[in-house]
């Protein structure tokens, strides 16, 4: 009634343990690697800390704004020569109009 019977015939909990600083499969893949000539890249041998993924999104963020950044200014650098460019056509064009019909 109640429950109670239920309570002394329940078998304790169990659950599945991964030892949390060591991974044979790991341990493994890196001997493997080392023998074909592969060795880790260092950041995956470095452990861990809070805030890395982060700290890894705001630089990639970061280094993207600068690649556009730059990219802009060749795109301006570009239209002010075009635009520079066109000026001194008009002005040769109208000197050579002017000087064509005696103004």
């Amino acid at each position: 009634m109640f429950g109670i019977g239920q309570s002394l015939r329940r078998k304790p909990r169990q659950f599945s343990y991964n030892p949390r600083y060591y991974d044979a499969e790991q341990e493994a893949r890196n001997q493997r690697r080392i023998e074909l000539g592969h060795a880790p890249k260092e950041e995956e041998d470095r452990e861990r800390k809070p805030g890395d993924l982060l700290r890894a999104r705001s630089e990639r963020r970061q280094q993207e704004a600068e690649r556009s950044m730059a990219s802009r200014r060749q795109s301006n650098k570009m239209r002010l020569l075009f635009v520079v460019l066109l000026v001194v056509g008009v002005v040769m064009l109208t000197k050579s109009i002017i000087e064509t019909f005696n103004f």
